[in-house]
């Protein structure tokens, strides 16, 4: 009995043992169950036992260690991988939807080329609208959006362009009484303006009209109108023979002018002694010559 258990002694015994170490950061005690590791040590150790001749025992221990991660931190190294690709994802997608932005300039009171030229240069571009206005024809007289306004780079800005002003046809007011042909004229959008000719026409009656009749002016322009205040042709007395002052006052008693002439003559000194014309009809208003003596 006791040579067989000598003779296993004395036989060389191989003894495995592999050991799991769990540690984290800064722990080395193993955390509770179900919480994850971040990392593991994997250690396998190899014991040789063999018996001298002398009948001591001899032992050889062979460590291997090695070190793997956990599945906790396999998680979360693909959660910190997931959530930098979703950041980097979300990052480029606000860069490429970020347009550029500018403030539109001030270009109303510019003439059409000039107001185009200055939107271009800020990369912007204008629709033309053009209407009639007051302003000067060929300039902008409003823009929408409002100068200041920030607005994305190649946007459009409306200009209003003006036209001019709006026209209209002129009514006819010849033939007309003058009450009449005002009252037309000013409910068709004009201002009226008027002045007496003498006219074979009766008086008060319109004999013509600037602008004529059918042209095309401005929504309240002036239109002139000509009124009658009848030929005007007066009676030219004689005055011959009378004083001059006797024959100046018959003259203007007549609605006629007199141009008094002093000529060498037989007669007593400021007697008239001859005019022009002698009678008939004259222009209210026109002038007779009156020939005075110098004696």
């Amino acid at each position: 009995m006791r040579d067989d258990r000598d003779e296993r002694v004395r036989s060389d015994t191989t003894t495995t043992e592999e050991r799991v170490e769990m540690r984290g950061p800064g722990d080395p005690v193993a955390p509770p169950l179900g919480e994850p590791e971040v990392e593991q040590a994997v250690v396998r150790e190899n014991e040789v036992v063999r018996q001298r001749e002398d009948g001591t025992i001899e032992r050889d221990t062979v460590r291997e260690e090695r070190r793997r991660r956990s599945r906790g931190s396999q998680i979360g190294l693909v959660l910190a991988i997931l959530a930098l690709l979703a950041a980097a994802a979300f990052g480029a997608w606000w860069y490429f939807t970020q347009a550029s932005t500018t403030d539109v300039p001030a270009v109303e009171g510019m003439p059409l080329d000039r107001a185009v030229s200055t939107l271009q240069d800020d990369d912007l571009k204008a629709g033309i609208v053009t209407q009639p206005s007051d302003a000067p024809q060929g300039t902008v007289f409003r823009q929408d959006p409002t100068a200041g306004t920030e607005v994305d780079d190649g946007s459009t800005v409306q200009l209003l362009v003006s036209g001019g002003p709006s026209t209209k046809a002129v009514p006819n007011a010849v033939g007309l009484d003058e009450a009449v042909a005002r009252d037309r004229l000013v409910a068709a959008g004009f201002e009226v303006k008027s002045r007496e000719v003498f006219s074979e026409e009766k008086p008060g009656m319109v004999v013509s009209q600037t602008p004529a009749a059918g042209a095309d002016a401005a929504d309240g322009a002036s239109v002139t109108i000509a009124v009658s205040k009848g030929t005007g042709l007066v009676d030219v007395p004689n005055v011959v023979g009378l004083s001059r002052g006797e024959a100046e006052a018959e003259i203007s008693s007549a609605k006629l002018e007199a141009n008094v002439v002093e000529v060498p003559s037989t007669d007593p000194a400021g007697t008239v002694v001859a005019q022009n014309p002698v009678g008939g009809q004259a222009r209210e208003g026109s002038t007779v010559r009156l020939n005075v003596s110098q004696g």
